[in-house]
């Protein structure tokens, strides 16, 4: 009897004092009900709710089961957004369709269950809201902000200064990310190389070989202090992204005494051209393996305004000619093998240019700032039929101080301009229906204003992924808008 009483209040104590184990969620398996492939009007509720059952592997219902409903395509909505299986395993919510005709979609996923339900709708009806629609935006580290987006293959690299390149899937099933929804896969800061005040991570271009299919390399652009018409500094690095969750800087490209701002490739001939500054326009052969100090591959230089005169932005390739924008001398066209001036510059005393674009036979040129008084809010319009631009036009965006970002959407329906500083600081987007003379379709105002935007069409919708400044009060941030309401005539 003595060892019995003394060992009782042990286990009493014991029991008093331990932690309840839950137990694990059992896996199951859900199937759609009903609600699939409906059809309504924009900006309405579907007749049919969204439904799914969730059963255990013996098909018995599992009961009280957390699903959580999201829109996937189309700006609608879907409530409630988050609710649990009932008695027969079964879970609704009532999907409301987008703003603009076309597909639209809806997810709904459930804890510890496969598949992943995706439905599938349609919208009908006339455009309603040409207004572009803000469908994301994530926070960016204060380290100056957020640059420049390039997206390509449903991925955006999204570059944003000390706190260097992040990327997202918005579309390219990698996380199951969509421009609604972007999901993050990696960020990557790259070495400063002594260059003064960090990595200043600016801009990027994924290249995709053609020779062997590789999609390996990403290019950075390093943008560090400058001046102006005389000074610059930064480098190219590259960055082995064949694992996109793991990137690996494998070597850099320096011009002496310049520093790089925006690029453009001509992926069949594997040249890389990068705007630099003072340093001109700089041509680098890319193909092969990269690695170490590859500034030997630089295969040819132009400073297109002289020296000094010259301070290139931009660079893009279109129809067989390189064109420059260089803020002091204006709208260059260039030999794409050789760099040799073919005509152009001298063209904009009374702006410092910023980026370009050119389709077809038409160019458009954005403006920085203030010069000579002057300020950097409109936009020009080229005829580039010949090797000399011809200027057509220009228009203003009243209240801001600068069009920073020029872009053409594929297609050519839309002109997509951003623009910075004053009350009318936002995103633009103008009809191309004469590529010649814009049209304003839609345009929202962004306090602080928009320092670059990026289009792409992901999943039949237009989206253009913008930055949106820092400063007082402000949070910079990497936005997403759905254009696709301001594309129709």
């Amino acid at each position: 009897m003595p060892p019995m009483l003394r060992v009782a209040p042990l286990l009493l104590l014991l029991s008093a004092c331990s932690t309840p184990v839950q137990a694990p969620i059992a896996p199951a398996i859900v199937a759609v009900v009903s609600g699939n492939n409906q059809t309504g009007p924009v900006n309405s509720a579907l007749a049919a709710s969204l439904t799914i059952r969730v059963v255990d592997d013996f098909g018995e219902p599992v009961v009280g089961r957390r699903v959580r409903w999201n829109p996937v395509l189309g700006g609608g909505t879907v409530s409630p957004g988050e609710n649990v299986t009932d008695a027969n395993g079964r879970a609704s919510a009532v999907f409301t369709l987008g703003a603009n005709p076309g597909a639209n979609s809806a997810r709904a996923t459930v804890d510890n269950a496969n598949p992943e339900i995706i439905f599938s709708a349609t919208a009908t009806g006339v455009v309603v809201n040409p207004t572009p629609q803000l469908v994301a935006s994530i926070a960016i580290p204060a380290t100056y902000g957020h640059h420049d987006t390039f997206v390509r293959d449903g991925i955006a690299f999204v570059c944003a200064w000390n706190a260097g390149v992040y990327i997202y899937d918005v579309g390219n099933g990698i996380r199951n990310g969509q421009p609604h929804d972007p999901r993050l896969i990696a960020n990557y800061v790259t070495q400063a190389n002594g260059v003064s005040g960090g990595a200043q991570v600016h801009n990027a271009w994924w290249f995709h070989n053609p020779t062997n299919g590789q999609k390996k390399y990403l290019f950075i652009g390093q943008e560090g202090p400058g001046t102006v018409g005389s000074a610059s500094s930064g480098d190219i690095h590259i960055v082995d992204v064949s694992n996109l969750a793991a990137p690996v800087e494998v070597g850099y490209i320096n011009v002496g005494g310049a520093g790089t701002h925006n690029f453009w490739m001509d992926e069949a001939r594997q040249i890389l051209y990068a705007a630099y500054y003072n340093g001109g326009v700089v041509a680098i052969d890319v193909s092969g393996t990269l690695s170490g100090n590859m500034s030997s591959r630089i295969v040819a230089q132009v400073k297109p305004g002289g020296t000094p005169g010259t301070y290139v932005w931009g660079v893009m390739l279109a129809g067989g000619r390189l064109y420059a924008s260089d803020m002091i001398s204006g709208l260059w066209v260039l030999d794409p093998v050789t760099l040799a001036t073919l005509g152009g510059g001298n063209n904009v005393p009374t702006q410092y240019v910023s980026d370009l674009w050119v389709a077809g036979t038409t160019a458009y040129t954005g403006g920085w700032g203030t010069r000579a008084g002057t300020r950097g809010n409109s936009i020009r319009i080229w005829d580039v039929t010949t090797a000399t631009p011809v200027q057509l036009g220009e228009m203003a965006i009243p209240d801001a101080t600068t069009v920073s970002d020029v872009a053409v959407v594929p297609g050519g329906a839309a002109l997509v301009a951003t623009a910075e500083g004053g009350a009318g600081a936002g995103l633009y987007v103008y009809s191309l229906a004469n590529p010649r003379a814009p049209v304003l379709r839609g345009s929202v105002a962004v306090t602080g204003g928009l320092h670059t935007g990026e289009v792409a069409v992901i999943n039949g919708r237009t989206y253009v992924f913008v930055a949106k400044n820092p400063g007082s009060g402000n949070t910079p941030e990497f936005r997403v808008y759905d254009i696709t309401g301001a594309l129709t005539p």
